[in-house]
């Protein structure tokens, strides 16, 4: 029976890899930039013909064997590097796909009889795929379940190809050999739906960036700032208005304001600390939230801003487009919500504008709430009585 499994096996096997091969291929002919799915792809097809082509897996008889294997390991390994946006290859990397190879040849050339030959490159491309988990394991992101799922694939694979070189009797060589079968379905099916997952997470968190973020300038919009800073409790609070932009527009022309926009929005972020948050509140006004910020802090970095947008011009073409900024400042203490804070940082903003523009203006603290100020009232009385 087991003699008759191993055939089936195979041809399954063969199965398999044709088919996540054909999987990977699809994707790369709708999206063709995207090269990593043809090097899945071809490590499949690559596979698929080994699978084929070798009837005893557990056995490199011959020197394409580890040769085809390591293409195979190789090629997916660089479409893992290209999908996570690195250089396809590394100097290592090259190593390791010709070590298996390498080690085949030199123990046949020194004379190590057929056994030996094949433990040396079974252990070769066991490392071979070893490292390849060990990259994934390393790369960020680490704490990622579908690229655990990857690499632990992967080391399954380099540890399951060495069971037939394990001193057991003849029938449990036979059953290792079986689960190398078992373990290149499994780990396939597994390979490729993962990969396929992280593609669909990798989508979606680029769909929630666009809508988050403003397509012009690269800040965040309304949207994206309440998504960041909604649950903070104190911040420093900053609403800016470029001046004149209208002017700018008819003057210069829109794709010159477009590029006022940008460059404002470049020289705010420049400034901002690590935690401050910068969105396009709308039309040439954005918003600012600085958690942690006391008042002086924030003025302090208001009036650091006004002047880096006044003092250098933004280059457009052939002109140089003065600019300048109205700046409001608020507190958000505890109790008031995030619009409120930007609601009395933009009353802060029409005092600069009507001021004469080009300045700084601060809100004032906020009022408590008529209940609470009664009942402080209260306290009060009573305390005194």
């Amino acid at each position: 029976m087991t003699e008759l499994s191993v055939p089936t096996l195979q041809f399954t096997d063969f199965l398999v890899f044709g088919a996540c091969a054909a999987i990977f291929l699809c994707n790369w002919l709708l999206r063709r930039q995207k090269t990593y799915f043809l090097c899945f792809g071809a490590s499949y097809a690559v596979c698929a013909a080994m699978a084929v082509w070798f009837v005893d897996f557990g056995y490199y008889g011959s020197i394409w064997s580890p040769f085809g294997w390591s293409l195979a390991g190789a090629t997916f390994w660089i479409g893992l590097r290209l999908f996570d946006g690195r250089p396809a290859v590394t100097a290592p990397m090259i190593g390791l796909f010709l070590l298996p190879t390498a080690t085949h040849l030199g123990l046949t050339l020194a004379g190590v009889g057929p056994a030996g030959v094949n433990a040396g490159s079974t252990i070769a491309y066991a490392l071979h795929e070893g490292a390849a988990a060990l990259y994934i394991f390393r790369s960020p992101p680490r704490r990622s379940p579908l690229r655990h799922l990857i690499a632990w694939a992967l080391l399954a694979i380099a540890l399951v190809i060495c069971l037939p070189l394990l001193p057991v009797p003849e029938t449990s060589i036979r059953l290792s050999i079986i689960a190398i079968f078992i373990v290149d379905h499994i780990t396939s099916i597994l390979l490729t739906t993962a990969i396929l997952a992280l593609e669909a997470e990798r989508a979606h968190a680029a769909m929630e960036r666009m809508a988050r973020t403003d397509a012009l300038t690269g800040a965040l919009n309304r949207q994206g700032l309440a998504a960041r800073a909604g649950g903070v409790a104190e911040a420093g609070i900053i609403v800016a208005d470029l001046d004149h932009f209208k002017a700018i527009n008819d003057r210069f022309g829109h794709a010159a304001g477009d590029a006022v926009l940008r460059d404002f929005a470049g020289r705010a972020a420049a400034l901002l600390p690590e935690d401050g948050h910068l969105a396009r509140l709308g039309g040439e006004e954005f918003g600012i939230v600085l958690p942690g910020h006391d008042d002086n802090a924030t003025a302090y970095l208001a009036e650091r801003l006004r002047r880096a947008v006044g003092t250098v011009p933004v280059l457009w073409r052939e002109s140089a487009v003065p600019i300048t900024v109205s700046i409001g400042v608020a507190m958000l203490g505890a109790g008031e919500t995030l619009n409120e804070s930007l609601e009395r940082a933009d009353g802060a903003l029409y005092d600069a504008k009507t001021g004469g523009r080009n300045r700084v203006r601060i809100a004032a603290a906020r009022r408590p709430a008529p209940a609470a100020a009664a009942s402080a009232v209260c306290h009060s009385a009573c305390t005194a009585a």
